[in-house]
Order: structure tokens, then C-alpha cells, then sequence
């Protein structure tokens, strides 16, 4: 299973942690922070590296480099580690708070504040079991759910790498969400993936999706 770092993002709106953390991160999280004005959104940046680079030295342990863990993207935008392939990673951030998810396999992770979406993103991107599911809660459960599915929809991209399009509708992620816990597994051609919410605090929903070694 994958590791799972979870952390609050305000203590990097203040300007007088800020230098610290950005020699904690990669060149190129550090290069994208400097680049951002907005403060709330640049502690996001900068939570999400410092987890990354934490939860890679955690996960290497003794065998675990000095130094900062270069991240590179690919042709897709999917950033990895150049020098460290046996390591794979996904990261997300929205309101306050950031999340990493480390593994030796392919991996996604995505968290999401409540808040107000487009509201047709159900029809164009959720499956018919996953709409109806959502039509027969209560107006509350049904918005705290529909985050799930998002957070579930989300994670899948970031695994697969693909960004948004065709073929989100077809997966059905239903079978997840009856007590929150719940682990999925279905074949996506000759690899097993399982998506699990994870647990976050109140007003925020998180998620995980992963390969399964055979």
C-alpha cells in the first residue's frame, strides 16, 4: 500500500517560514513557488514538495540520499523522480491543505475542499450508478458524496496520467463508498487497482488510487 502524508498548509503563509521551506523542496517546486503572488496558493505549493521530499526519505529509509530529490515531468505533465525510478508519487493541494501518496507503483492521490463545482460535472463525467447513488441521499450526504466520486475521478487521472477525457463516465466507483473505507479492485487491462477514500478533516474529502503488484 501506498504511504500517505497529510499536512495543514498555513503555517507557509507566513512570510518568515517561507525561505526555509524553499530550500526544502525540489528546483523545480521551488522554481514554481517563486514564480506564484499569491501566498495562500504558494504554501500550497511549497506543503506539497516538503511532503514529497519527506515521504520519499521515509520510504527509502537507510537507503534514502542526501540531499533534495529532483522532480521532473514527463511529455504529459506527470512529474517523477529522474534519479530515483523505483519511487513513485502523486501530490495534491486544495484550501489548506496539501497530500502526498509514495510507492513503489504506479499511483494517485487527490484532495478536495467542499466547495461549490460546476454542476455538470456529474453529467459529463460520472457514471450512471454513481449519479443515482448520489439522487437517493439526502441533500448533505449527497454533496459530501459527490465529492468522493470527484476525489475518486480525480486520483484515477493522476494515476493513469492521461489529464481529463473520454472513458471517466465508464468507471463506476460506487462499490468505494458505503462507509468511506471500503477498497475497490478492478482490472484495467493486465494491472489491479484499488481505490480507497482516505480519511481528512472536516470539509475536505481525500482519495487514493492505486496499482496492485501481482
Amino acid at each position: 500500500m501506498a504511504d500517505i502524508y497529510m499536512a495543514s498548509c498555513s503555517l507557509l503563509e507566513n512570510e518568515k517560514n517561507v525561505k526555509e521551506a524553499l530550500d526544502g523542496v525540489d528546483p523545480l517546486r521551488r522554481k514554481e513557488a517563486e514564480a506564484v503572488a499569491d501566498v495562500k496558493k504558494r504554501a500550497q505549493i511549497l506543503t506539497a514538495g516538503l511532503l514529497l521530499q519527506h515521504g520519499a526519505r521515509q520510504f527509502l529509509g537507510d537507503k534514502a540520499p542526501e540531499g533534495i530529490y529532483r522532480v521532473e515531468k514527463d511529455a504529459k505533465g506527470k512529474p517523477y523522480f529522474p534519479d530515483l525510478p523505483d519511487v513513485k508519487f502523486s501530490l495534491s493541494h486544495s484550501g489548506d491543505m496539501a497530500i502526498c501518496a509514495v510507492s513503489s507503483l504506479n499511483v494517485g492521490v487527490d484532495i478536495q475542499e467542499w466547495r461549490q463545482l460546476k454542476a455538470d460535472i456529474a453529467g459529463r463525467f460520472f457514471h450512471p450508478n454513481e449519479t443515482e447513488y448520489l439522487r437517493k441521499l439526502t441533500p448533505s450526504e449527497s454533496e459530501k458524496n459527490f465529492f468522493s466520486v470527484w476525489c475518486l475521478k480525480e486520483s484515477y487521472i493522476k494515476y493513469t496520467g492521461e489529464g481529463l477525457g473520454g472513458g471517466l463516465d465508464e468507471l463506476d466507483f460506487t462499490p468505494v463508498l458505503p462507509g468511506g473505507f471500503a477498497v475497490f479492485e478492478f482490472t484495467e487491462g493486465k494491472k489491479s487497482i484499488r481505490a480507497e477514500l482516505l480519511e481528512a478533516p472536516h470539509g475536505y474529502t481525500a482519495a487514493v488510487i492505486e496499482e496492485l503488484g501481482e
